[in-house]
């Protein structure tokens, strides 16, 4: 009789289940109907998961992501690193792309985020054919040097017109030798004027075909021409990278962007950035080219808590001085327009209303005027609460008194000469009298009038005056800036046949929905960080709280300057120092003294010297530190993996500067959510944050600290700082591995987290 007992299995012939076994019976149990359930699934998704093994969560997150899918919906994934988000989504979306004809997008807004979509898309390729294209922006693939974009969209439209001369020219060629024969043979002298005639009409076309030659892309004309089959086949033979599309075309006097366009309609995934799906007129083209529609498209966005900000400045509205100035000069040059007054009235108002204003404001404030450098600088014209708009009202007032009373009908006649002029400009290039298509200032004037005059009252957006100096002459620019960027992405992910929004900081979900205006059913999945607990320590500081009127004391900033030295004292390796403001960050850099390199990120240098100085430190088992800003290119997309970085410090809480933008940001969502400070300021700090601790502790084998230096992080903040306490926005299971700490016993915490880990690594012979 079998007996199932302690020691599982025994032959006495008895079949007994008892408490301490039930557990190995239930796992039998689950483990058949693993393998009942699984080997469907198998044969399914999996087939493009290239890898042996999975991430902890992986497999659930790859089935609720497939279930998803089948049934449209958007899924809203926020997944730690090491969740292994990208395969989770790419899986089970190109499985459902190939059996329902649908094509997958995967798109970011982070250049290495794009290399590691390019690797794992190689590997799915080795285990599972699938056609992959590459997109990068036109001007990047270009073989021509200094192209730009309506240069450019002219040389191919003249290309295609230079093709349709040729098969003219191809085909009077025919009829004259046709004719030739005839009269050869036929010896009929009446067709010796027929003759005639068809050679003048040659020579004539020949001489246009010459022209159109100089105004057409050889690059374009050889694909045209060829049969481009071998390109075909090179591409699909791998992944290919822009790059690599580009020098391969170029080898072959080709254009590499036409090439990728002719065949991207074959392509199961489509990797690009972000601005080919969410600028409209862009998207527009892509999806032509791939021949769908949104409904025939499943959409993965990376790094998704950035769509936001993305989608805001793809659909602000601007308009130059210098534009403003080329407008009037077309409108002056030209004797048709001068017919009508009211356009040049209406352009020269609006210039010296701008001119002016940006003059009173300037001169209104001392030292005002010297703090305009090169970069855009704002300044007010609009209540970000009220939204008054005292440059509208300034302009109509002007423009009244100058006669001009119907404002919507002079824009309309300032938009047809704009449209002539377009195309005279469009001529000019055709026929060679200009090396380069001209942009229609006049044309671009109406535009944004037209969308000021509709949109500056609305809240979903907020008018701004921009300056900057430029030769030592300040130059303006009014701006129309979107607080709302729904107008843009609800279109969107309503219409997609389902999409993956995917992040390590998603959270919390409502919020993402509302402010991108996702309506449609979604599935909401979020999974923490897997890796050992042991291996990470995340402490929050109790400090005085840095709220920006305090951040200057003498006693704080003592307090801030010996917690950071015994944090670098005490760090096996590399420090990452994240300060609220580049200002801050530069007064510490002078404060801090250790034994150590410090290096400081640098607005307007690039980073990347820096950055790899500081890696190899850290590569190579030695000590560096480096100071940065919450809000520059280092809190996020960047790996410090490999040792990179040992312990990473977020100084103060880190909101974004409070200016006008982002009150009036603040406004608009207090508007249409009710959330305004929540929803613009609070979360996308708290996610911004997060991002800068998830800089460390990269994989399973990693390890690393994570210090919170503010009062408001700690889990007791709420008594003490009421609704200025940010430790309740946190995920529920971050928020419990927060461990507060007081100022003076933080050497002490990171001394024993690196001891222990030392200490470990010893035991199981391994090496830091």
């Amino acid at each position: 009789m079998l007996v199932l007992t302690k020691d599982y299995f025994s032959t006495t012939g008895s079949f007994v289940i008892t408490r301490s076994n039930f557990r190995v019976l239930l796992a039998i149990v689950l483990f058949i109907l693993y393998r009942i359930l699984w080997s469907p699934m198998k044969q399914d998704y999996l087939c493009y998961f290239p890898k042996k093994s999975c991430y902890t969560n992986q497999l659930e997150a790859m089935q609720s992501i497939h279930d998803a899918l089948i049934k449209k919906q958007v899924v809203l994934f926020e997944g730690a690193c090491g969740t292994g988000k990208t395969l989770s989504s790419l899986a089970p979306a190109l499985h459902i792309g190939k059996t329902e004809k649908k094509t997958v997008v995967i798109a970011t807004n982070v250049h290495q985020q794009m290399a590691q979509f390019i690797e794992e898309a190689r590997e799915i390729k080795k285990q599972t054919d699938i056609k992959v294209v590459v997109l990068k922006g036109k001007m990047l693939m270009c073989p021509r040097p200094d192209m730009d974009y309506d240069t450019c969209s002219l040389l191919r439209d003249n290309t295609y017109k230079m093709l349709e001369q040729e098969k003219d020219v191809g085909q009077l060629k025919t009829e004259m030798q046709s004719v030739r024969d005839k009269l050869k043979r036929d010896k009929d002298t009446s067709l010796i004027q027929l003759q005639r005639e068809l050679s003048q009409e040659f020579d004539k076309e020949e001489r246009q075909l010459h022209d159109s030659r100089k105004n057409s892309c050889s690059f374009l004309h050889k694909i045209l021409k060829s049969d481009t089959d071998d390109f075909r086949t090179w591409l699909f033979g791998g992944v290919r990278t822009p790059e690599e599309v580009a020098d391969w075309a170029l080898s072959n006097d080709a254009c590499g962007y036409e090439l990728l366009k002719r065949y991207m309609k074959e392509a199961d995934l489509l990797i690009c950035n972000y601005h080919h799906f969410l600028n409209e007129d862009i998207r527009t083209n892509v999806l032509g080219w791939l021949d769908k529609g949104l409904a025939d498209v499943i959409t993965i966005f990376d790094e998704a808590h950035n769509i936001e900000s993305a989608a805001r400045s793809h659909s602000s509205m601007k308009l130059t001085e210098f534009t403003l100035k080329r407008a009037l000069d077309e409108v002056s040059g030209n004797e048709a327009a001068s017919t009508s007054v009211e356009v040049q009235i209406l352009l020269q108002v609006l210039l010296d209303t701008i001119r002016s204003t940006y003059n009173i404001i300037l001169d209104k404030k001392f030292g005002e005027r010297e703090r305009v450098g090169k970069d855009w600088y704002d300044l007010r014209i609009a209540d970000p609460q009220e939204r008054t708009d005292m440059f509208r009202e300034k302009l109509i007032m002007a423009l009244e008194k100058a006669g001009i009373k119907k404002l919507d009908e002079t824009i309309e006649r300032l938009r047809s000469f704009g449209l002539t002029i377009d195309a005279f400009y469009e001529k000019q290039f055709n026929e060679g009298k200009s090396p380069i298509k001209k942009i229609c200032s006049s044309l671009i004037t109406a535009i944004f009038l037209s969308d000021y005059v509709k949109f500056s009252k609305d809240k979903s957006y907020y008018p701004i005056l921009n300056v900057k100096r430029q030769n030592s002459e300040i130059s303006g620019r009014l701006e129309l800036f979107t607080c709302i960027p729904k107008n843009v992405t609800e279109p969107l992910f309503n219409s997609v046949h389902s999409a993956i929004l995917m992040s390590a900081t998603l959270a919390p979900f409502e919020t993402i929905k509302a402010t991108l205006g996702i309506s449609r059913s979604t599935r909401e999945l979020s999974f923490g960080l897997t890796f050992p607990k042991e291996k990470r320590l995340t402490i929050a500081v109790s400090v005085p709280a840095l709220f920006s009127k305090d951040r200057d004391s003498p006693q704080t900033k003592e307090i801030i300057t010996k917690v950071l030295t015994d944090i670098i004292e005490q760090t096996d390796g590399n420090v990452l120092i994240f300060f609220p403001s580049f200002y801050e960050a530069t007064q510490y850099k002078n404060r801090i003294k250790c034994d150590y390199p410090v290096f400081l990120d640098e607005i307007g240098v690039s980073s990347q010297s820096i950055r790899d100085e500081f890696f190899e430190h850290g590569e190579s088992g030695k000590k560096a530190v480096l100071i940065s800003y919450m809000w520059g290119t280092l809190t996020e997309g960047v790996d410090y993996k490999n040792g990179r970085g040992r312990t990473v410090v977020i100084v103060g809480v880190g909101y974004p500067a409070l200016n006008d933008r982002t009150r009036a940001v603040e406004s608009a969502y207090t508007a249409e959510f009710g959330h305004g400070w929540e929803y613009a300021v609070e979360i996308p700090t708290i996610r911004k944050v997060r991002q800068a601790l998830g800089r460390v502790v990269r994989s399973p084998d990693d390890h690393g600290a994570r210090v919170l230096l503010d009062g408001r992080y700690t889990s007791t903040s709420a008594k003490r700082y009421g609704k200025y306490s940010v430790f309740k926005f946190f995920p529920e299971e971050e928020r419990a591995e927060i461990i507060d700490v007081e100022p003076g016993r933080v050497k002490y915490s990171l001394m024993n987290f690196f001891n222990d880990i030392r200490k470990t690594a010893m035991k199981n012979n391994k090496k830091l």
